[in-house]
């Protein structure tokens, strides 16, 4: 019975994974350094199915985020095991988050560490929403999703498991570090962030100011505005707002 209860837990997951357009997951149930270059084979196929099929986003919104998010080479960069390495991918969010805002805001006082003005409260289904956009795939790029960090979080180890953290495994963190960046997330550890930087989190988006949230590291960030002017949107050169955990 016991044996029965795993297996259609194993199937209601390998089911849920193809439901979600991630199919090639499911011939990894346990990846492996024998099959983990097949895995970016397959992850790199996904993402440029993906990339194929999205569709193009208000114009606005696709320049600012090509503006901010579309490097053209790989960065060299130091990794956990020490060493300077370029990794072969880039790696970003499938998803951007997009906050909506129908209305002006006022771009003279802002919070010094937030940036954009807070409207969240009592605002009516007409003047707020918020919704997400596909970016445009980077060079050497991959999407990453909840079930793709899950598999290689499995991979590498050192995940919370309720108050404990899992022991790492260096071998595997020192072969996945040759294909991605990755990163433990600083101070709270218990799980890794494996998207490239800087990388875009979300989009504030009114009728005057079209404010970018972006993470340069894992433990600091900025807000680039682009101000409405004489009808088009400007670029303020300083950041709105920075903000160090």
């Amino acid at each position: 019975m016991k044996n029965k209860i795993i297996i259609i837990t194993i199937m209601l997951a390998l089911s849920a994974i193809v439901c979600s357009g991630q199919s090639f997951l499911s011939r990894y149930p346990k990846l492996t350094k024998k099959n983990l270059s097949e895995f970016f084979l397959d992850w790199e196929a996904y993402s440029d199915s993906i990339a194929s099929r999205a569709v193009k986003n208000d114009s606005l919104i696709d320049m600012v985020v090509a503006d901010n998010y579309r490097p053209k080479e790989l960065e060299r960069r130091t990794c956990l095991s020490g060493k300077n390495a370029v990794p072969k991918y880039h790696v970003v969010p499938q998803y951007i988050d997009v906050e909506r805002y129908y209305m002006d805001v006022d771009t003279t006082v802002f919070n010094p560490r937030y940036g954009f003005p807070n409207y969240y409260s009592e605002l009516t289904d007409n003047e707020y929403r918020i919704d997400s956009i596909i970016p445009q795939l980077p060079y050497r790029g991959l999407y990453l999703t909840s079930d793709i960090s899950e598999t290689l979080s499995t991979f590498v180890g050192g995940c919370r498991n309720g108050d404990k953290i899992e022991k790492i495994n260096k071998r595997n963190l020192k072969t996945l570090e040759k294909y991605i960046p990755l990163s433990g997330h600083g101070h709270w550890c218990g799980y890794w962030l494996f998207t490239s930087f800087p990388q875009i989190t979300t989009i504030c988006y009114a009728n005057n100011l079209i404010a970018v949230k972006i993470s340069k590291s894992w433990f600091c960030g900025e807000e680039t505005w682009y101000i409405k002017d004489n009808g088009k949107f400007v670029r303020r050169e300083k950041p709105a707002g920075e903000w160090i955990e």
